[in-house]
């Protein structure tokens, strides 16, 4: 079972947490500006995947379930009863899981840029392959054109590029990890079963979690959709105040 670490970003130690999961090869970093709106109602704490930012690394492998497992235990170490869960990409698929597994106490939920279903397995495989090969460092190029769009990375290049090389210090055993996970994992078949209120929000120009891989969960009971125009995979680090809205909203 993979060991997560929770990092405080904002709002009072007396708020309702809400904690914030990243995409793959990202940290909790990245939610820090939307952390800042959203600690307006909620305590906001960034959970890092296995071997990014300041979560542990890991060589053994795991599926979604455990990861999902693994923030309940985040969250059982502050004592809490209710609480709230965002996450973007594979911090959304795992927000997917856990609120289909076990919703007890989950009273809010965001999806950012994911889907039930993210890409095929044979793609993550050869992507983990690929990172055992060369390192996360190699992904670099290809993840910057998905993430962004071109006037955010023109306009915005010292963000951009502290986004790229927390990619690049990323774990490659405990990414190509999560690689082989999500590969493995379909709640396409179960997303219907939804039993909580979700907010999904989706990327307008997003070539990952497209309007196509969204539309079973979109369809999903309690399921409401908002749209952030002109951005990519990454909405919440290219738009933080319009994703805060949109899940405040």
């Amino acid at each position: 079972m993979p060991a997560l670490t929770a990092t405080p970003l904002a709002g009072a130690d007396d708020a309702l947490p809400l904690f914030v999961l990243p995409s793959l090869g990202g940290s909790h970093e990245d939610w820090r500006p939307a952390a800042q709106r959203l600690g307006e109602r909620y305590r906001v704490l960034g959970v890092d995947l296995p071997g990014h930012g300041s979560s542990p690394v890991t060589t053994e492998p795991f599926t979604m379930i455990d990861l999902a497992q693994a923030v309940l235990d985040v969250v059982d170490e502050l004592d809490v009863d209710d609480f709230g869960l965002v996450g973007t990409s594979l911090g959304g698929a795992v927000v997917q899981e856990l609120a289909l597994a076990r919703p007890e106490g989950l009273v809010f939920t965001g999806v950012v840029c994911s889907a039930p279903r993210m890409g095929d397995q044979a793609s993550w495989a050869e992507r983990a392959a690929a990172v055992r090969r060369r390192g996360t460092g190699s992904l670099v190029g290809a993840l910057a054109e998905r993430w962004f769009s071109p006037g955010f990375a023109k306009a915005h290049p010292v963000v951009v590029g502290r986004v790229l090389a927390g990619v690049a210090a990323t774990d490659d055993e405990s990414y190509a990890l999560c690689c082989e996970a999500l590969g493995a994992w379909d709640a396409t078949d179960r997303i219907l079963t939804l039993d909580v209120p979700v907010v999904a929000v989706r990327g307008e120009h997003d070539p990952v979690a497209t309007l196509d891989a969204m539309r079973p969960l979109l369809a999903a009971p309690g399921v409401t959709e908002r749209l952030i125009r002109g951005v990519r995979h990454q909405a919440a680090i290219e738009a933080p105040d319009a994703v805060a809205a949109a899940l405040l909203g």
